[in-house]
């Protein structure tokens, strides 16, 4: 079940439905950390199929004011760490258009890039590189969703629009800000941490099974 059809009966229903799906909650704690890297474990799949539920992290600290479009952050949400990547910075506009990015009026092409099993479901593996990202990524495509679809929003100064690479099951910038642990909205620079490179994401691959 996704957390968008759970109903709506009571709060900790919702919020129970999206902490299961919605994001990557990680290790209680705040972007106060005193040191400049910090151990993680991924709690959901909310950025498969690159980051795996049962995934160890290392976010290392680096200022919001540094991050590039592309980078996986890790950032506060309440009690809770939740890492997603950055799409928008100050100063761009951002919309989805039928499950694509638009990024300041031009759509970001996706490319198919084979299908995972997860949690029982198919998926379609789609790639995509955002302007200025180093390399392509990888996002789930799980078919139409609430999310496929948000009308053009301008990132202010101090803000960040983040995204999930599981975009059918991600609480992100997409949807409005919700009281912690739900989370969504755009970012404070003030409550992210610092970024996850390749290297310091070790995943074992025992519950994904890609074709």
């Amino acid at each position: 079940m996704k957390w968008w059809v759970i109903p709506a009966v009571a709060i900790g229903v919702v919020v129970a439905g999206v902490t299961a799906y919605g994001a990557t909650a990680i290790f209680s704690g705040d972007s106060r950390w005193p040191f400049p890297w910090r151990k993680l474990y991924a709690a959901s799949e909310s950025m498969a199929p690159t980051v795996r539920s049962g995934t160890h992290l290392t976010a290392r600290r680096k200022p919001a004011a540094e991050l590039k479009r592309g980078d996986i952050v890790a950032f506060s949400v309440g009690d809770n760490i939740w890492i997603q990547r950055v799409l928008g910075l100050p100063g761009d506009r951002v919309e989805m258009q039928a499950g694509l990015v638009v990024l300041n009026g031009k759509p970001v092409p996706q490319t198919a890039a084979g299908s995972l099993e997860i949690e029982g479901e198919h998926a379609q593996i789609r790639s995509e590189q955002f302007p200025g990202e180093a390399a392509p990524h990888s996002v789930l495509d799980f078919g139409a969703t609430p999310g496929d679809d948000m009308a053009s929003v301008l990132v202010p100064a101090g803000r960040l629009f983040l995204l999930g690479d599981n975009r059918d099951n991600s609480m992100d910038s997409r949807f409005p800000a919700q009281p912690a642990p739900i989370g969504g909205g755009l970012v404070a620079f003030d409550d992210v941490f610092g970024t996850i490179s390749p290297e310091d994401i070790s995943y074992d691959g025992a519950n994904a099974r890609k074709r």
